[in-house]
Parts: structure tokens; C-alpha cells; sequence
């Protein structure tokens, strides 16, 4: 069995009609739900001018697998923030800004972002310093429900059923 750890992912960005029964999906699959409750997501979670946040218990590796996936297919931006399993990995927070590649940072159990040495001397520089702690705290933007086109429409069919 995989390590496990709760997982919370937030996603904005500009998206298709026909996307949104796909990304609703993506989240089901991975057990992912409106609150840390349990209300299940439906289409209607997604709403123009604000982003959704899905919240999962004992996702493998902290994961939110499916969803992480749908969104970089779609260049849906997101932020998920995970927690540690004790032995096996810490805390930390992965940025997707709809760009490849993804930016994982670690993160105390404050949910502070963590700069080693290694690292401080890798980026070389202050400036290149604050870019990085700049780019932790980036927050996807609201989405932008855009009507479809045919080609959207078949691509969001083809990619999720």
C-alpha cells in the first residue's frame, strides 16, 4: 500500500463549457470533495469569477493524481498543498501555472515554504531568491468559463469520455 496524506488542490484559469464534467470527474476519482466533510462536487462547483478547492483524505504520495493531470492536459493552473507521511515524506506544495513543468515546494507543518541551503545557493542570487519564494505563493487565477468551439468540445470528449 502507498504512503498516504490528505491533499487540498485549488484550480482556476480559463476553461471550456464541455471541460468541466471532465475536471468534476478527474476529482471524483480521486476522492476529492467540496469540504473536508465530505459534500461531493458537481458541475455547478464551478462557477465563472472563482476558482474551486477540493479537499481528499489518505490520497497515495499526497496526490491528487486524476485531477493533476486533467489540469496540466488543460493548462488549468492549480495549487496543491500536501501533508507529510510520517517517514516517508514532508509537507509540501505543488504550483502549476498552467505552464509546464509543475514547481513542488517543501513546506514545514505550518505551511511555510522552505528554502535549504542547497537550494539558497543553487538559485545564486537575492533577487533569484525572492523570485522563487514569489513564485511559491502563486494562486490560480478565477476561471474563465469560455463558450465552445467544435475543436474544444471534441478534444475535452476524446481526453475524458
Amino acid at each position: 500500500m502507498a504512503d498516504r496524506a490528505t491533499a487540498s488542490i485549488v484550480i482556476g484559469g480559463p476553461i471550456p463549457r464541455s471541460c468541466i464534467p471532465g475536471l468534476i470527474a478527474a476529482i471524483e476519482l480521486d476522492g476529492g470533495r467540496a469540504d473536508w466533510e465530505g459534500e461531493a462536487l458537481d458541475d455547478t462547483c464551478v462557477s465563472d469569477g472563482k476558482t474551486l478547492e477540493a479537499f481528499a483524505y489518505e490520497l497515495p504520495g499526497g496526490i491528487f493524481q486524476e485531477t493533476e493531470s486533467f489540469c496540466e492536459q488543460h493548462a488549468l493552473p492549480f495549487v496543491r498543498s500536501s501533508g507529510s507521511c510520517a517517514g516517508a515524506f514532508g509537507p509540501e506544495r505543488v504550483v502549476f501555472t498552467g505552464q509546464c513543468p509543475t514547481a513542488q515546494f517543501d513546506l514545514t507543518e505550518q505551511d511555510e515554504v522552505v528554502l535549504t541551503r542547497c537550494g539558497y545557493r543553487a538559485l545564486g542570487s537575492a533577487e533569484a531568491v525572492d523570485r522563487w519564494f514569489v513564485s511559491a505563493e502563486f494562486t490560480p487565477p478565477p476561471f474563465a468559463i469560455a463558450e465552445d468551439e467544435a475543436s474544444s468540445v471534441r478534444t475535452c470528449e476524446l481526453c475524458h469520455g
